[in-house]
């Protein structure tokens, strides 16, 4: 891609196909003043904390563009929170009007906090020199976890249903992960991309065949004599009617990578999986450079052999794929959470 920095807190750039990548960033820092609101803010750190984030967040999904947030410590300081934005265009001033709308409006869900622009290229590849990955760094992705169940069934199409658990957040603080973030002992980020997607029409009579199938494979003989249906059989029925449910309107496709200018603690890696709901993947090695490519260029291109569950090839396709990656608002808001906004709160943005 040849780059061209044009003013900032913007980058654009042709991607060698004839249309254009333009990037924003936005530094996020506490607003000036006095801190008026800061009981208000403390008081959703609990089980009930994310609705400023899920107001900021359904505001933010319709389709176009992406954005990510990173949250990085081990800088010897408070953490360094950024918002990215990432559009595609045919023009470079269409592209970087597109990024910009991704970013207009409040700066982030809390009104104590405000952006600045900064410089895209250094917060893209703030772990390394040249944005390629080191041989020190060290890098994991989450995703939600995959429920592997066998289907009981003779002459069963399907011999397993893999399906994904929804995110669901702990309802603990999070000021222990952000406590943690910034005090590890090498550059380290936290970062959440999202893009906002509408599915095509055709997705939703997938999931109701899917849901058809499942049905069919839970029924009898199974339910006779008062017996319940093939477990794994219901929990297929179960996904599928769920998903009809929630990703049908305007969702999200997420990312959630933990990355590290070196070795990652296990520790860090599980507390950031328990946070959000999730499970942390180590990417493959031939997949660890399309990994490293996702953070540095704010893509979300999947890596079939690291979110691939140990699953029968033909029990998990495209469908299931594209499952495992959408997340609805809630689901969201289970991920994207900014640190608190206040100097002696552990882990505030500097």
């Amino acid at each position: 891609m040849t780059v061209d920095r044009r003013e900032p807190g913007i980058l654009v750039g042709a991607d060698g196909a004839g249309g254009h990548t333009a990037w924003a960033a936005l530094r996020i820092t506490p607003a000036p003043g006095p801190d008026a609101h800061r009981g208000r803010v403390e008081a959703r750190d609990g089980a009930a904390a994310g609705g400023a984030e899920l107001a900021w967040l359904s505001a933010r999904c319709r389709p176009g563009g992406r954005f990510e947030l990173r949250c990085t410590g081990g800088t010897g300081g408070p953490l360094r929170v950024v918002l990215l934005a990432r559009a595609d265009a045919p023009t470079p001033a269409a592209a970087v009007a597109a990024a910009r709308a991704v970013l207009a409006g409040p700066a982030g869900p809390s009104s104590r906090l405000v952006g600045e622009p900064v410089d895209v290229t250094a917060e893209l590849t703030a772990l390394t020199a040249d944005g390629r990955p080191p041989a020190t760094a060290d890098l994991r992705e989450i995703r939600k976890r995959i429920d592997v169940r066998t289907i009981a069934r003779a002459g069963s199409p399907r011999r397993q249903a893999a399906t994904a658990a929804r995110l669901v957040p702990s309802g603990r603080s999070w000021r222990l992960l952000w406590a943690e973030l910034a005090g590890q002992p090498v550059p380290t980020t936290l970062s959440v991309a999202l893009e906002p997607v509408q599915l095509r029409p055709e997705a939703g009579l997938l999931f109701h065949q899917f849901a058809e199938l499942y049905t069919r494979l839970a029924g009898p003989p199974w339910q006779q004599g008062g017996r319940r249906g093939d477990p794994a059989a219901e929990a297929g029925r179960e996904f599928f009617e769920d998903a009809i449910r929630r990703y049908l309107g305007p969702v999200f496709r997420l990312r959630i990578t933990l990355a590290a200018a070196g070795p990652l603690p296990p520790g860090l890696t599980q507390l950031a999986a328990d946070q959000i709901g999730g499970a942390a993947l180590t990417p493959v090695p031939s997949e660890r450079g399309l990994a490293w490519r996702n953070f540095t260029t704010l893509a979300l291109d999947p890596l079939p052999w690291t979110h691939r569950p140990p699953v029968h090839p033909g029990d998990w396709g495209d469908v299931e794929r594209e499952l495992s990656g959408l997340v609805d608002r809630q689901e969201a808001a289970a991920a994207f959470r900014l640190p608190p906004p206040y100097p002696d709160d552990p882990g505030h943005p500097s």
